[in-house]
């Protein structure tokens, strides 16, 4: 094995040269300029991004320091692909809005590939049919503000969560923000299911969003980097997250299936902690067109909910969206809060 390893980094080090020696500067055509960004290697990428995953550097300080360097549009190169980050907000809305339609899709993720998982999810769609269907979805079933009423009794049921655990609390110290953080998560999980539960199994929802999150932010850069390759050097952390996916499988599916139980009986329950409509009731309902209108699978689902839970930015430390007072405003007026990072 060592053998192995040893070869393979030797081909690693001769591959960027060979390049370089034989076929740059061939192809003749011409190609488009790209914004300046920092010098990078042959396959490999740009050597700041390659630092970052060898330092833990937080993404926003690095391109904070790029912009600084190279201006208010920086390209940097992963692997064989390109990303331009613009900074300024007039450069952007004629990026966005004036040239929107050319700049609307995305790259599919290497480590999804690795997975074994399909984009079918909002954030990782690419532009098109799927995407549009995932979001309006989420949107007009969901977050609409006419949907306010059908989780009325949600947040009632929130609100006594958070008398309460104040009340618990009595005169000795208490961390407020913990409360509201813990209630708005209860929130999420109810809209998502449609059933209250206890605070057991709300807890390890949370914990195991945490883990997974952070562990994929903090993990799992380097498949950006020859997966091919790369999947059998990092072998455990691609286990470890299999894990971590199995974990969140054995919370959520028990959950939906309970869901599936309740549409198929017409929706009738005589529990006063079950909604009559939940974010999941919308998933079991869609069906894909351009794949033969089949319905979701259920891990296409439990990824849907899963997206539903991560109103976090995790970059090292965590820092949750409930830190911000903004957050709160989920609970004054419902589906409307704007949750935009306050400036100092």
């Amino acid at each position: 094995m060592d053998t192995w390893y040893v070869a393979l980094g030797a081909t690693l080090a001769v591959v960027p040269f060979l390049w370089l020696t034989l076929f740059r500067g061939k192809g003749g055509g011409k190609r488009g300029r790209l914004p300046p960004g920092p010098p990078a290697v042959p396959f490999l990428g740009s050597v700041v991004l390659l630092s970052r995953v060898l330092t833990d550097v937080e993404p926003e300080l690095l391109l904070q320091r790029l912009i600084a360097r190279y201006g208010p549009i920086v390209s940097l190169r992963t692997g064989s692909r390109v990303s331009v980050f613009v900074s300024d907000r007039r450069l952007a809305h004629a990026a966005l809005v004036e040239g929107g339609a050319a700049l609307a899709d995305r790259p599919s993720v290497p480590a999804s590939r690795l997975l074994g998982e399909n984009d079918n999810i909002i954030t990782r769609a690419g532009y098109g049919p799927v995407w549009r269907l995932l979001r309006r979805n989420l949107v007009s079933e969901t977050l609409h503000p006419s949907r306010a009423r059908l989780f009325a009794p949600a947040r009632s049921w929130v609100h006594r969560v958070i008398v309460d655990k104040l009340r618990e609390s009595g005169q000795a110290p208490h961390d407020v923000m913990d409360t509201i953080q813990y209630a708005m998560f209860c929130l999420l999980v109810n809209m998502c299911f449609g059933e209250r539960l206890d605070e057991g199994t709300v807890r390890a929802i949370e914990d195991a969003q945490r883990d997974l999150l952070i562990y994929i932010t903090s993990q799992m850069a380097v498949f950006a980097y020859f997966p091919a390759i790369t999947k059998h050097l990092f072998r455990g952390r691609l286990e470890k997250i299999y894990g971590l996916r199995r974990r969140q499988r054995e919370l959520f599916l028990p959950l939906i299936n309970a869901r599936r139980a309740y549409k198929k009986h017409g929706g009738e329950t005589n529990k006063e902690t079950t909604l009559e409509h939940s974010y999941v009731d919308t998933l079991l309902d869609i069906k894909l067109p351009d794949e033969g209108n089949r319905a979701l699978t259920d891990d296409e689902i439990i990824k849907l909910c899963s997206e539903e839970f991560e109103w976090k930015e995790v970059a090292g430390d965590e820092v949750d969206f409930a830190e911000k007072r903004e957050f709160t405003t989920v609970m004054a007026k419902p589906l409307r809060a704007c949750l935009v990072p306050r400036r100092t």
